[in-house]
């Protein structure tokens, strides 16, 4: 039954309380079919037998109410006023406070003080205990008669272990019913809190990525509009030399050549940060994919006259990759391998094939990174960087392709060999 599937939801407290009255409930029931029998076998007084039938049939329909009819309150408030008229008639039909009435109103006092909120409980255990003070003293002074059910002393005895012993276990069990679905209800909600804290640390750091994001584009966006729209306004005039106009255009062709690269890895960025569907794979030839990557970036180094060019180690082979993605990475490490190497370089773009994985280095030579910029090399940073002819660069791009390469489970990373900086990305076959 799905009550008592206490691990569905436990950190919710209405349904841990609802779940623990169900079992108090049913371990009543129990109480009442094993105490009717009991006082059947020992000859007990047939009134509270009938008693015990009809009080039986009336919790069953309160059960009914609580678990079909989901009426929780007005279950369990009928069922706490059946449990207090029993026990005032089992006083007085069997041997009063000599009986076991008196175990009856403990488990009582536990049921309501853990099912019920605090005024309801406070009135509970007022009605049962003033109830019990009340009668038990009208009995004492013999103002009201008590039915004596009881053949021998052992008779009483047994009676009385009985009950003992069953209300000891009811309250051994409920209580540690509670204990326990608290003590789950308590880890849910921490791990529920934990997992808001991190969260909320997540979006702390995506908000400030986003700040940082915002201050590099309206700095870099500033000079070059401005610069744009002064040229455009002189040029309107008319009083511009045509040196001049050629010199300005030339200005703006790099300036435009760098937003165009920092809204792309702008763009490409916020993708990575909001796409979470998994990457599509093509399947591509080895050679003619490395040979596609040397071609697009070739045109932006023959600017600073530099080469590059494109080797394969290992069988050329057609595989299923995710083009996309690896092309992103690929083409930011050879960007920025282009605008750290001096005028003339050569830059090398690497493709080892091994049995098991893939692994492309991307070499140039250029200003070794020193070990404290190494740390943070592949973390966000939005910030202005200036290349060997003073290209700029706007920090996000190592960020953006260690997140693609987590995404795709590869391994993006950074060397110094031989002088030469080593950018690598790994790539398992499987």
């Amino acid at each position: 039954m799905k009550f008592f599937n206490t691990s569905s939801d436990p950190g919710d407290l209405d349904q841990l309380q609802y779940r623990i009255a169900v079992l108090f409930v049913l371990l009543t029931l129990i109480s009442i079919v094993f105490f009717g029998i009991s006082d059947y076998m020992m000859g007990l007084s047939p009134f509270i037998g009938k008693v015990r039938v009809v009080y039986g049939a009336l919790f069953l329909g309160c059960f009914y109410l609580m678990v079909k009819r989901k009426r929780y309150e007005l279950a369990i408030n009928l069922m706490a006023g059946l449990i207090l008229v029993f026990s005032i008639l089992n006083f007085f039909y069997n041997d009063g406070y000599l009986g076991p009435t008196i175990y009856n109103l403990l488990v009582y006092v536990v049921a309501v003080a853990i099912f019920f909120k605090k005024r309801q409980s406070i009135f509970w255990f007022a009605a049962s205990m003033g109830s019990y003070l009340v009668v038990f003293y009208l009995s004492v002074r013999g103002l009201v008669p008590v039915v004596s059910n009881y053949d021998s002393k052992m008779d009483l005895f047994w009676d009385n272990a009985l009950s003992l012993a069953v209300s000891a276990l009811f309250i051994f069990i409920g209580v540690y019913l509670v204990i326990v679905n608290y003590q789950k209800q308590h880890y849910a909600m921490l791990a529920l809190k934990q997992e808001n804290e991190r969260n909320l640390s997540e979006l702390t750091a995506l908000n400030e990525k986003k700040n940082q994001l915002i201050a590099l584009l309206s700095h870099d966006l500033r000079n070059p509009i401005a610069t744009l729209s002064s040229s455009l306004e002189l040029a309107e005039q008319d009083v511009l030399e045509r040196e001049d106009l050629e010199v300005i255009f030339s200005g703006l062709k790099t300036q435009t050549f760098h937003l165009n690269k920092v809204l792309d890895n702008t763009l490409e960025w916020v993708s990575a940060e909001m796409d979470d569907r998994p990457a599509e794979r093509v399947s591509v030839r080895l050679s003619s994919f490395n040979e596609e990557m040397r071609k697009t970036i070739q045109i932006q180094a023959s600017r600073k006259r530099q080469e590059v060019q494109a080797v394969l180690e290992g069988p050329d082979q057609e595989l299923s990759l995710e083009v996309s993605e690896i092309r992103i990475i690929l083409k930011n490490l050879l960007e920025n391998a282009v605008k750290f190497s001096p005028v003339g370089a050569k830059i090398d773009l690497i493709l080892l094939v091994g049995e098991s994985d893939l692994r492309w280095e991307v070499r140039n030579i250029g200003m070794p990174i020193s070990a404290q910029v190494e740390e943070e090399l592949f973390e966000f940073k939005a910030k202005t960087s200036y290349g060997t002819s003073e290209e700029k660069g706007s920090g996000i791009g190592l960020s953006l392709c260690k997140k693609i390469a987590k995404k795709l489970n590869m391994d993006l990373g950074y060397q110094l060999v031989d002088g030469q900086n080593v950018f690598y990305l790994n790539r398992n076959r499987g």
